[in-house]
Order: C-alpha cells, then sequence, then structure tokens
C-alpha cells in the first residue's frame, strides 16, 4: 500500500509541476541545442524535496529529425509530437539521477503522460545530463 501511495504522489506531483508549466508559462532557460533538439530547464520547476535531492523540469523541442526518432522508437501515434517535458530528481551524494514521468505533446495539445518511478542512473561526464545537473545543483 505505501507503495502504491509513493507512486500516486509521484504522479500528482508530476501532473501538478506539468499542468503548472504548461499552462502559466515557465522560465524555459536553453541548456543545449542538438541536432534532434533543443533543450530546455524550467527555473520556476527547481526544487528540494528533501536534503541532497533537487527535482527540475526539462523540455525538448524536437526537431523534425528528433521527431522522426521518437515516432521510430515508441510508434506511429506519435506522428505528431512536437515537444516532451521529463521530470528529473537528482541525488547530489550518489550524483544520480532518475526521470520521474514524461509528457509528450503535439501542437493540439498533450499525447502522453508516463510515470516512471525507477532506479537511479549515474550521471556520466560530460553529458547532458551532468550539464543539467551542474546548472541546478549550484
Amino acid at each position: 500500500m505505501k507503495s502504491l501511495l509513493g507512486k500516486l504522489g509521484v504522479i500528482l506531483i508530476g501532473l501538478a509541476i506539468f499542468g503548472y508549466t504548461e499552462v502559466w508559462g515557465a522560465d524555459w532557460k536553453l541548456l543545449s541545442s542538438l541536432d534532434e533538439a533543443d533543450i530546455y530547464y524550467d527555473v520556476e520547476s527547481i526544487t528540494h524535496p528533501s536534503k541532497g535531492v533537487v527535482r527540475v523540469c526539462a523540455k525538448y523541442v524536437y526537431t523534425e529529425k528528433g521527431a522522426g526518432e521518437i515516432v521510430v522508437s515508441l510508434g506511429e501515434e506519435y506522428k505528431t509530437v512536437t515537444s516532451s517535458v521529463d521530470l528529473i530528481e537528482f541525488n547530489f551524494s550518489e550524483r544520480k539521477y532518475r526521470i520521474l514521468s514524461t509528457a509528450y505533446y503535439s501542437t493540439d495539445g498533450i499525447l502522453d503522460f508516463e510515470s516512471k518511478v525507477s532506479e537511479g542512473q549515474s550521471i556520466v561526464p560530460k553529458s547532458l545530463m551532468e550539464k543539467l545537473f551542474k546548472t541546478v545543483c549550484k
């Protein structure tokens, strides 16, 4: 029961953050531009839910190439995808991150929402996640 409540809590937090950022307009700052997407992080979404932990929303605005790769990996139902937003949690002491949820958007609105309560992954040196980690964990 405790695990189910924890997952429900993460989903509700994710929906609240995504709803806030999409409806009220977030403070998106460009983190990086790649061939597949421009990646932004939302300054307003940065929270510290516990000691040594920070959460932030990252937005991926896909290029034609990136959108095509999403369709190949996730299926034809994503053919109108324009962007996605991840809720990412960083653990300072372990230098790990995990993606708690992802929302996929088209010009018509939300395409899909996934909650992903998973194990932490190590932050790879010189990666996009390391750049985001260093940016939000100052």
